[in-house]
């Protein structure tokens, strides 16, 4: 019983861990090489780029790339609320006229709040203080991405007719690896050619892009 029992335990912890690998940009997807692959030859590489993300970082993105989901769902909660209490107030006005303000203060002031609150925490506890560096690789045919930490650089190979899509945002380009993982790439960390160059050759691969760039910047606290 106790071998069981210690079995399950070290099974939860791998389970964890791969979960905050997902969230952290370390995931794996199917059209991903195993790493032991050898890499492409150096001489063949086209450009290069190297990115650095903190929690808060990835924090202030991921609030700055939900803030349409988020103010839709907001004007939705308000709408909703601010029409039941309208009704309310040819039944009875003191009732009307609180669910009217709830509503109005619930969609405008909390949700949002309660939103960015949550990203806030779920980071917390999946970044854990840590600081994340990515290197992306740019060949013909790949796209090698190495998550330097230090210790144990892990690289990780994918085929660019693989990746699900690429959102272009005014300084962060996400490289979507299926629909629900992406990496964040920093327009400013280009080592080897121009960020042009980079999305040139995306585009050339035939992946389907979105433009965001006109949501503006992102604000860093």
């Amino acid at each position: 019983m106790e071998e069981k029992l210690e079995e399950q335990s070290k099974n939860d912890k791998i389970l964890a861990e791969n979960d905050k690998n997902n969230v952290a940009g370390n995931a794996k997807s199917e059209n991903e090489v195993e790493s032991s692959e050898e890499l492409p030859d150096e001489k063949d590489l086209k450009f290069k780029n190297t990115t650095k993300l903190n929690e808060q970082a990835i924090t202030a993105f991921q609030i700055f790339a939900m803030k349409k989901y988020t103010w839709t769902i907001a004007s939705l909660i308000s709408i909703v609320f601010g029409g039941l209490g309208l009704g309310l107030c040819f039944v009875n006005a003191y009732i009307g006229v609180a669910v009217l303000i709830a509503g109005i203060l619930g969609g405008v002031i909390f949700f949002p709040y309660l939103s960015r609150e949550q990203i806030k925490k779920q980071n917390a506890l999946i970044f854990e203080g840590k600081k994340y560096v990515n290197v992306f690789e740019f060949f013909d045919e790949k796209l090698v991405v190495t998550n330097v930490d230090g210790e144990n650089d892990i690289y990780q190979i994918y085929d660019y007719k693989g990746l699900a899509q690429v959102v272009l945002f005014a300084e962060y380009i996400a490289i979507y690896i299926n629909k629900n993982q992406s990496y964040l790439l920093d327009k400013k960390g280009m080592n080897k050619g121009t960020i042009d160059e980079v999305l040139a050759l995306l585009k050339s691969q035939n992946i389907p892009f979105k433009d965001k760039t006109t949501l503006g910047e992102v604000k860093k606290k």
